[in-house]
């Protein structure tokens, strides 16, 4: 009797993401999961149930990878200026410019089931919060007010520009120049030189 064929969730949530990511949600057929992942139709099935779970695990390997490569433990605004550089070089090693899987799939939310709508909305929102996070370190040091959701939504709204920036094959420079912008305008607002 044949043996089952042990899974290695990991390596299957990577391949996986990179499957989704490539093609996104609604583009990426069962084929692209079956050659992605090496498993068969009856197997893939089996494993993860529909592709809207497929793509929820793809989703969780996706936010398990970010928040490897851009938290940041240094406080306040210098936390806030790492986590913005991290953006841009991992947006530029990509040699596919892939974009973020993310924001990638908003424009498919329609067609995602409540979980993987949920699942990015969790991601978005975290991002939101270690902002946020890191602006009321700064403003706890600095005894200076200024109005944190304005100054988050600054952030985020710079992090998503360089992640859609450099999908569209934008040059490095002005990936970086979001990023220093974002923080110069921060330290402008927090009053602090950079």
């Amino acid at each position: 009797m044949a043996r089952p064929r042990k899974i290695d969730a990991e390596n299957m949530a990577e391949r996986l993401m990179n499957a989704f990511w490539a093609s996104g949600f609604a583009r990426t057929s069962i084929p692209d999961l079956v050659k992605a992942t090496g498993l068969l139709r009856g197997s893939l099935y089996a494993t993860f149930r529909d592709k809207d779970a497929m793509f929820e695990l793809a989703l969780e390997r996706y936010l398990d990878q970010l928040r490897t490569d851009i938290v940041s433990d240094a406080p306040g605004i210098a936390g806030i200026r790492e986590m913005l550089q991290a953006v841009v070089e991992i947006t530029v090693a990509d040699p596919e410019r892939r974009g973020c899987l993310l924001i990638n799939a908003i424009p498919e939310t329609p067609d995602l089931d409540e979980a993987n709508r949920a699942a990015i909305n969790k991601g978005l929102d975290e991002m939101k919060a270690f902002v946020r996070f890191k602006l009321e370190e700064e403003t706890n040091e600095t005894n200076v007010a200024p109005d944190l959701d304005r100054l988050t939504a600054l952030v985020f709204a710079a992090s998503v520009s360089i992640r859609v920036l450099g999908r569209a094959q934008q040059e490095r420079k002005l990936l970086q120049d979001v990023a220093d912008g974002a923080t110069d305008a921060l330290n402008q607002a927090i009053k602090k030189t950079p």
